[in-house]
């Protein structure tokens, strides 16, 4: 059995799509709790609980015990589109980037599954990681990925790569879906996307602020009546705030007409969802409006959106939990990368 462990593994989006792909988890790193303790009620594995800035890669080596794949995100927040501006690029989260590469030539492992933000494939320190690579023996392939591509009911890109050591080649899964109106899909050669509707369609209907008595995940966080109302008037299935009247606008949205266009937007029923972030359950942060119901989405929804399981054991608060769901790299995405990955092993 081929051993993983995961290195910043959240709530373990990605080692869960690893197990289904045939790997064993055997720990992780993640200084965020809740995360940490719902990857150990899943995967039944210790965590360890530090910040990876007060662990050095040596002793992280040591206690982590014997493994054979280092998968795993370094915190992206620095990288992201959004925050760069804010933060710069020598955030010192990006740091964990090169921390990432000391644990790979530290442990040598026979692979490596490394994803992040596209960002990062511009910066330095993911070239310092390739060069460790190539030192070290190992085969890789990268490349910017779109989950909705592979089945994924959710627009989400992210830099993935896989790199294997003492072997020629390795290359990452093609595709297996494809975008309604592309020659691929056209001549019958692979399927659409994935949809909303496919991935939430048969879920009960809940109003805003309430949890579904059957699932104490299908629950849609309490909203202000201003933001209800903005709701009331965005039209059903893809709707925008372009319908909005303008004194219903939040002040930042009157004043940055062209700015942060989907805040409020309703998803549309037959496409992918737009990317689920941390706070999918705030209509305010971006397109997160169900396509018919005056509510923003629920945690179970926003959970089928990146792909997890209805059985997942999710700890902690309602924002905890979202956090969770947000931060997670798409588990059916982990687990056909997975696939591919185990056979160079």
């Amino acid at each position: 059995m081929v051993r993983v462990f995961d290195l910043f593994c959240g709530a373990g989006g990605l080692s869960y799509g690893l197990f289904k792909a045939g790997f064993k988890i055997v720990g992780g790193l993640d200084k965020f709790d809740y995360a940490a303790y719902t990857f150990e009620s899943e995967f039944k594995v210790r965590v360890i609980k530090e910040d990876a800035f007060r662990i050095s890669p040596e002793e992280l080596y040591y206690s982590a015990g014997s493994f054979d794949v280092l998968a795993g995100c370094p915190p992206c927040q620095g990288f992201s589109s959004i925050r760069v501006s804010r933060f710069g690029p020598e955030d010192i989260r990006n740091d964990l980037v090169l921390y990432y590469a000391r644990v790979v030539e530290k442990a040598k492992p026979a692979a490596v599954f490394f994803e992040n933000v596209p960002r990062v494939v511009k910066d330095a320190r993911f070239a310092y990681l390739l060069k460790v690579l190539s030192e070290n023996g190992y085969s890789y392939d990268y490349r910017i990925l779109n989950a909705a591509d592979y089945g994924v009911p959710q627009r989400r890109k992210r830099l993935v790569l896989i790199a294997v050591r003492g072997v020629r080649k390795v290359e990452l899964p093609e595709p297996d879906h494809g975008a309604p109106d592309s020659p691929a899909v056209r001549k019958g050669v692979l399927p659409p996307w994935k949809t909303v509707r496919d991935a939430i369609g048969d879920l009960p209907p809940v109003e805003d602020g309430e949890c579904h008595p059957s699932d104490s995940l299908h629950c849609a966080k309490k909203l202000n009546p201003h933001y209800k109302e903005i709701i009331r008037h965005v039209p059903k299935n893809g709707g925008s705030r372009d319908s909005v009247p303008e004194e219903l606008l939040l002040p930042t949205h009157r004043k940055h007409a062209d700015s942060f266009k989907d805040a409020f937007g309703r998803l549309w029923w037959d496409r992918p969802s737009v990317t689920i972030t941390t706070k999918f359950y705030d209509p305010s942060n971006g397109r997160f409006v169900h396509p018919e119901q005056d509510r923003a989405l629920t945690l179970r929804e926003g959970a089928r959106l990146q792909t997890f399981p209805d059985d997942y054991p999710f700890q902690g608060s309602f924002t905890r939990i979202a956090r969770q769901i947000g931060e997670a790299f798409p588990p059916l995405l982990a687990e056909k990368i997975g696939r591919k990955l185990r056979e160079y092993l």
